[in-house]
């Protein structure tokens, strides 16, 4: 278009003037184009700011597009489908952080009013996803509170010790080697009906008689609740065996004895019992045939019975990240179902008949689909193995109705289906880590298939020839081998670390090395002998069971003597969040949005820093104890009480070391122990009575988790903390303030300020949630009016866990 006249001022802007023409009249849309006087029109220079805001409009604008388009491509790519686990997962999680519990009802109501109204909206994009995910936060809510409420079998408040009689339902052994029962009790002595547990766990002498499952039992046993967390936020093992059933746990006080089998078990208890003779006689022939360690590996491989095995193994198993070898979850159901199914195509392939008019790829998918029901019962049907279980059926189901197995839709629909049936499964390591690999790995090949497609067509490359071919073949084999351990160990290590506060730093040379020998030979070989087993003929193969279990074992010893520890220390709340967003994000979308999974997981170095360790832990059957020295780590008042706590204490704040230097320790026996802070505070722990006057004339802190009477007459520690207190409580954590200590000379209200500075946190709380214990009321309530009255002492409340729980 061709400019009339030269360019000349118009007023304070510069411009071109235009002929008056129709066609210039639509240029005038521009937001540059500014209207003069008449029939003219001229072309405006914006100024700066001016120009800045058009340009941070048109990004906005670009930006705002771009996001429906990738909105658009989720949509049609099914990604939106994968987050249905997610929302039920923010469901459940938000019903377990619940400070109360929700009105009944409320919860199906508040779901079922946006899919009603989602279900009108179909039509409506944005409105429509929107209302569908927050129907799924609520059934998820729904879900966990129906589940909850479900479960509501007794269980014990506080150590009782009667004489119980019951059904032997699993028998195992305990870390020391004696047999453990669980037990369906039909009677405890001075207990209602009411009051009695489904199930519980009790030890016995290794001298004692031995008992088989469905035998009755009876004897004198002592029983206490089931543990609560380590340490305050930690793995709350009361919760998960509460949905189990378990009611309390403990040990014979002599030898047990035997009684008529009462008719009291259900009908899924009794196919449980036949089950566990099935498994126990598995487990004889086993150990019969391999007696040495070798053996109880086995025996945890075939059966899921790894009570047998060596703390010694398991702990180098830990270490290396070869553990979930022993474990019979995902990888295990995998091998034993993808072995028989090559096997059976094998087979059938060799008949042209068959081969060429009979799907026999589903016959071979029913027979994998058998043999795993199969594993799955003879293994103990474990949470673990259960979820194994769903997400092999769903694939081999998708085979049968000539869809792709592995993807990650099946993936997540397998999530799906077990937060429906197990809600409280989402806060359990086993399902975070089982699923978090499995998405990894499947989203992860995924990728690398579409790049090779991209890369080499749909043809894919030449083919070799014969020694090229078996050159690329070996290559391609041990590079999936190391790709896979890589993404595995990255997407589990974030939950390994929150949960079991240490990695695995040498994980990917042990899974290097030891993975081929598992995959080929250990998994086959024990999957065999299985099957040789009702013909007497398992001997054939357990020697060389045993020999790839001993080169698997000294692969895991190796790497460990090459390797660090991995502890990682206790993490922060965020940390696990911001784990599980970005891998949620990475793998269960499909458009770009998925980068926002990258960022983060690029925000996770935020949370590294690991605070102080808390000066006084206690747990909860005040067995073990813990001081902060002042090198920064916890030393132990009783190194060799409940080592499973104190490990957990000792990977959580001190580095996976305890202090060695006991300086601080005054005085130490089993009946009291009095240590010196390296503030200058004296805390006497009191286990015996006949040290409670000594105490309460000396000790700043006092701490009697074995006594319920604590009455300190005249002078009385700054703080006193009982049997009643552990009991209601759980483990107690005790961070001290760093000013000056009060002395009995210090004014009253100082000593009140120091002590509304201490912070007491406790495992468990009470309330009005299912799983939570209810008030107890405290037997000492008068004594502990008259201390506070006096300013002597202060109970501080104790505080809320951050963990779900």
């Amino acid at each position: 278009m061709a400019t009339e006249g030269p360019y000349k001022p118009h007023g304070s802007m510069t411009g071109v003037s235009l002929p008056h023409d129709p066609a210039v009249q639509a240029v005038s849309t521009s937001p540059d184009a500014v209207f003069t006087s008449g029939s003219r029109l001229t072309i405006a220079r914006p100024g700066r700011l001016t120009a800045l805001g058009i340009r941070f409009s048109d990004r906005v604008e670009t930006a705002r597009h771009a996001l429906a388009a990738e909105w658009l491509y989720e949509r049609e790519a099914g990604g939106l489908f994968n987050a249905m686990p997610v929302c039920l997962a923010l469901g459940i999680l938000g019903y377990f952080l619940a400070i109360a519990e929700p009105v009944p009802g409320l919860l199906p109501v508040s779901a079922l009013v946006p899919a009603l109204l989602a279900m009108r909206l179909r039509h409506h994009g944005m409105a429509h996803a929107v209302l569908v995910a927050t129907a799924l936060v609520f059934a998820g809510a729904s879900l966990a509170q129906w589940r909850t409420l479900r479960t509501g079998d007794p269980v014990l408040v506080t150590s009782v010790k009667a004489v119980i009689t019951g059904t032997v339902i699993e028998t195992d052994a305990n870390s020391r080697g004696s047999p453990r029962y669980l037990i369906r009790p039909v009677s405890i002595e001075g207990l209602a009906p009411s009051q009695i547990p489904h199930l519980v766990r009790l030890s016995a002498s290794s001298k004692a008689e031995r008992f088989n499952p469905g035998e009755g039992i009876t004897g004198l046993a002592s029983l206490q609740p089931v543990s609560g967390p380590a340490f305050p936020g930690s793995y709350h093992f009361g919760f998960f065996a509460r949905y189990d059933g378990m009611g309390g746990a403990g040990f014979f006080m002599g030898a047990p004895k035997s009684v008529q089998a009462t008719g009291n078990l259900g009908l899924v208890e009794k196919v449980q019992v036949k089950i566990n003779r099935l498994r126990m006689a598995i487990a004889a022939r086993i150990i019969a045939a391999l007696p040495d360690e070798e053996g109880t590996i086995a025996t945890a491989l075939i059966t899921g019975d790894r009570s047998r095995i060596p703390e010694k193994i398991q702990d180098s198993l830990r270490q290396s990240g070869l553990a979930h070898v022993l474990a019979i979850s995902g990888l295990h159901m995998a091998l034993v179902t993808l072995t028989v199914v090559g096997f059976t195509r094998y087979v059938l392939a060799y008949f042209p008949s068959l081969a060429l008019h009979y799907p026999i790829r589903k016959w071979a998918a029913g027979a994998g689909l058998a043999a795993a029901t199969l594993y799955l019962m003879i293994s103990g049907a474990s949470v673990a193995t259960q979820r194994a279980w769903f997400m092999i059926a769903i694939m081999l189901a998708a085979t049968l109705v000539d869809r792709r197995g592995l993807t990650i839709r099946n993936v997540a629909l397998a999530a799906a289906i077990i937060l429906c049936l197990t809600p409280e499964a989402l806060l359990e390591p086993g399902f975070q880590m089982s699923f978090a690999a499995a998405a990894a790995l499947v989203s992860a090949y995924e990728a690398v298939t579409e790049f090779r497609n991209r890369r080499f067509g749909e043809h894919g490359r030449e083919t070799p020839g014969y020694l090229t071919g078996f050159l690329r073949s070996g290559v391609s084999q041990i590079s999936s081998l190391a790709f896979t351990s890589i993404v595995a160990g990255l997407a589990t290590g974030i939950f390994a670390a929150w949960h079991f506060h240490r990695v695995a730093p040498m994980g990917f040379v042990a899974n290097l090395a030891a993975m081929p020998i598992v995959s080929f030979l250990v998994m086959p070989l024990a999957l065999v002998s299985s099957l040789l087993m009702p013909y007497g003929l398992e001997f054939v193969t357990l020697d060389a069971l045993g020999w790839s279990i001993r080169r698997m074992v000294e692969i895991s010893d190796w790497t460990n003597s090459h390797g660090v520890s991995g502890i990682t220390g206790a993490k922060p709340m965020a940390f696990l969040l911001l784990g599980s967003a970005g891998i949620c994000c990475l793998t269960l979308l499909r458009s770009k949005l998925r980068l926002l999974g990258l960022a983060s997981l690029l925000a996770l170095p935020l949370t590294f820093a690991n605070g102080p360790p808390p000066d006084i832990l206690v747990s909860q059957d005040g067995r073990a104890v813990a001081f902060a020295a002042k090198s920064g780590k916890l030393a132990l008042a009783y190194p060799r009480r409940n080592t499973f706590v104190s490990d957990i204490w000792l990977n959580a704040f001190s580095g996976g070391e305890a202090e060695t230097d006991r300086a601080m320790f005054v005085e130490c026996n089993k009946d009291h122990c009095l240590a010196r802070l390296p503030n200058g505070l004296s805390v006497d722990i009191v286990y015996s009575p006949k040290y409670l006057t000594k105490a309460c004339g000396s000790a700043d802190i006092l701490i009697a988790p074995r006594l319920r009477w604590v009455n300190c007459k005249g002078r009385a520690p700054l703080i006193v903390l009982k049997r009643h207190d552990f009991e209601s409580h759980g483990t107690h954590e005790l961070t001290l303030p760093r000013q000056p200590v009060p002395t009995p000379s210090t004014p009253l209200h100082e000593k009140q300020q120091w002590l509304d500075t201490v912070v007491i946190k406790t495992a468990m709380t009470s309330g009005n949630r299912p799983w939570q214990k209810p008030a107890m009321t405290d037997p000492d309530a008068e004594q502990k009016a008259t201390v506070s009255s006096a300013g002597s002492s202060r109970r501080v409340a104790p505080e809320p866990s951050p963990d779900p729980e």
